[in-house]
């Protein structure tokens, strides 16, 4: 009777894997997809991986001071290379989601600190076909 249960469950398995609808696990959340690329953020800017932070970042980003997603690159890419990153830590502790109506979401306080000093900064991102990306960067008080 086992074998009997176990082969019927791997080929409910195999036939869902090929249709493509297999259901295994829990249903991943918009804010758990959100805090995989926050971690993935953290990650890259406490190793100074320009490939790795420009990685979360969407092809729509804009900041009205900086430009798009190549000029931001270029900018991060400068600090790197002055130093602002040196020692430095991201910190998540105090990090808030905000599912925004327009299919958007905030992330606030990412909080940044490094030999030059420190800053929070709120991401704002959104949902794309390769998973949440972020649109925009908003530094406190610049």
């Amino acid at each position: 009777m086992k074998v009997l249960l176990r082969g019927m469950c791997m080929c409910l398995l195999a036939a869902a894997m090929v249709t493509g609808c297999a259901s295994v696990g829990p249903k991943v959340s918009d804010e758990d997809l959100i805090m995989d690329l926050v971690t993935q953020l953290k990650v890259a800017l406490e190793n100074k991986d320009i490939d790795g932070i420009m990685n979360t970042f969407s092809e729509d980003f804009y900041h009205h001071e900086v430009g798009g997603k190549e000029e931001g690159r270029e900018m991060l890419q400068m600090a790197l290379d002055a130093g602002y990153a040196d020692n430095g830590e991201v910190s998540l502790d105090d990090m808030e989601i905000h599912m925004d109506e327009d299919g958007t979401a905030s992330v606030y306080p990412i909080d940044l600190a490094a030999d030059v000093g420190s800053i929070s900064i709120e991401i704002v991102v959104k949902k794309e076909e390769a998973g949440w990306l972020i649109l925009e960067v908003l530094p406190d008080g610049i």
